[in-house]
């Protein structure tokens, strides 16, 4: 029963995501400009932060972070559900927004290079995050309606969470890295 319905509300976190990456996605078409400004916020305040810093200090940057936005999609639970979806949308709508304009610029082959050897890790620990969210949250409803134990059911969530997420975002930080920038040294030169 546990695992069906985790099942379940991750798919529906997968669907919830590429939905908001879809729309972030068609958005750039839409407003190329609002991209670049995105795009150079992003630049000046976590790029080069996170550039200018030796590979073990970058990972352990990056780490923390993931670790905060996953931690917020599953603590968003609390809030019936509410802040698990803003962020999830926030994240998918961005995300999409920037791929897609990065697309545009650089070429599939590039961003495939820069997003995917770590983000086979990252991805799956932010859709985990968020369907744990989505369980805490119907967790909450029901103990609202007298038929569950919501603080017995989150300690089962959080150790899920610590056995799964926490794992996938520390190999996401540490390939993102040391790997994934020397993949797309070898992808941008042989393009």
């Amino acid at each position: 029963m546990f695992n069906k319905k985790l099942s379940y509300s991750i798919s529906l976190s997968l669907i919830l995501f590429l939905i908001f990456f879809s729309i972030g996605a068609f958005t750039i078409n839409q407003n190329s400009e609002s991209a670049e400004i995105l795009l150079q916020t992003l630049n000046e305040d976590l790029f080069n932060f996170i550039n200018e810093q030796s590979p073990p200090f970058m990972a352990l940057t990056l780490f923390i972070n993931n670790f905060e936005a996953s931690l917020l999609l599953f603590a968003g639970g609390a809030t019936f559900g509410v802040l698990t979806l803003l962020v999830l949308l926030a994240n998918g709508v961005i995300i999409g927004f920037v791929v897609e304009y990065a697309i545009e610029l650089q070429g599939t082959a590039a961003v495939a290079a820069g997003i995917i050897p770590h983000g086979i890790f990252e991805i799956p620990a932010f859709i985990i995050s968020s369907g744990l969210g989505f369980l805490l949250a119907e967790s909450l409803w029901l103990e609202y309606k007298g038929k569950d134990d919501a603080a017995e059911y989150a300690m089962k969530l959080s150790k899920i969470y610590l056995m799964t997420v926490v794992p996938l975002l520390a190999a996401a930080a540490i390939i993102e890295a040391f790997i994934t920038p020397q993949i797309i040294n070898i992808v941008v030169q042989g393009v």
